[in-house]
């Protein structure tokens, strides 16, 4: 008995040098298919309707880890330490470059605007009015979802000129449990007739559940408290993306449709790059939202990438509200990431 306990204490001890000799390798080889990257957004912003009318803010602080399971497999994960909210977590697989599978929780393939990240948004911190409204988390729409769900999405590019995509989603939001039986249909083709140019259509078909709306939304969906029905819920956008080397111009108009209540709006938003000196952009946009309100917002600003991803912004928006005093802000925003 004592020479069997010896003979596999032995063995396990030869196992073990072994693997500790390994170890480094074994390390490496993980950290080869791991890689982390970070942003960070703050700034002052004074806006002269609100009370108080200025304030220091941290606008993002976002940390995101890949990691390349396979050449093939990838799993993300992003988390927001400012709110300590997961934004994403989700596995992919790539079959082909026409057939890629994604599952979990990412952003709604909707729109031009809504996938991209706010470290690449030109304006401070501040999507599209329609962008907010349609998907980013109205009270009709994903509350508090920052255009984010729970999901299956299958896209590619169809070729040099097509790239689609099609999805599953809940329709409740980024980390929400769904809110009813149905779920929403998301679909977006884009075609891109020159490298620089992107023109996209897209659509979200779905229910919502109108149990959970607040009393106002519920009166403005049915017009009648009383009704308890899910409620038909749809987005429809068209745009377009031009990127060349002196300027981008980037436009949007969004159609939605919540039970009775219509909605509409877009925006245009141009950057002029290099102006007078390297890496200074000089930005403008004006967007449109009208729902049961009509609301205008005109900005004008500057960024200066001060290294890759590091950048300094201000800039001056006015928003009117029909039947209102508009408003005037001045927003400045430091971005640094790695």
């Amino acid at each position: 008995m004592k020479k069997i306990v010896l003979s596999i204490t032995l063995a396990a001890f030869v196992l073990c040098s072994a693997a500790q000799s390994k170890l480094p390798a074994v390390i490496d080889k993980i950290a080869e298919r791991f890689t982390f990257s970070g942003y960070a957004q703050l700034g002052w912003e004074y806006h002269d309707k609100s009370d108080p009318n200025n304030e220091f803010k941290l606008n993002k602080l976002i940390i995101m880890s890949n990691l390349r399971i396979t050449d093939h497999w990838n799993a993300f994960a992003m988390f927001d330490f400012k709110g300590f909210t997961l934004q994403e977590l989700w596995t992919s697989y790539s079959v082909k470059p026409w057939l890629n599978i994604k599952l979990g929780q990412f952003k709604t393939p909707f729109s031009i605007e809504n996938p991209l990240s706010p470290s690449i948004l030109e304006t401070v911190g501040q999507p599209s009015l329609a962008t907010s409204y349609m998907v980013m988390g109205s009270g009709l729409m994903m509350p508090k979802g920052a255009g984010r769900d729970i999901g299956l999405t299958v896209y590619g590019d169809a070729g040099q000129y097509v790239s689609y995509d099609l999805a599953v989603m809940n329709g409740a939001g980024r980390g929400n449990s769904d809110n009813n039986s149905w779920k929403d249909f998301v679909a977006r083709l884009t075609f891109h007739p020159l490298k620089c140019l992107d023109v996209s259509a897209s659509t979200i078909l779905g229910k919502g559940a109108t149990d959970r709306l607040n009393e106002v939304d519920r009166i403005l969906v049915w017009e009648d408290r009383e009704v308890k029905l899910d409620y038909t819920r749809s987005r429809w956008a068209v745009g377009a993306y031009l990127r060349t080397s002196p300027v981008d111009v980037r436009a949007e108009w969004m159609w939605g449709k919540d039970g009775q209540l219509d909605s509409n709006g877009g925006y245009v938003t141009a950057l002029i790059k290099n102006v007078g000196i390297k890496r200074l952009d000089l930005i403008g946009s004006f967007d449109h939202l009208e729902t049961v309100i009509n609301t205008n917002r005109y900005q004008a600003g500057i960024q200066y990438w001060a290294y890759k991803k590091c950048r300094v912004q201000a800039g001056y928006s006015y928003t009117k509200i029909k039947g209102q005093e508009g408003e005037n802000g001045i927003l400045t925003q430091v971005q640094v990431a790695f």
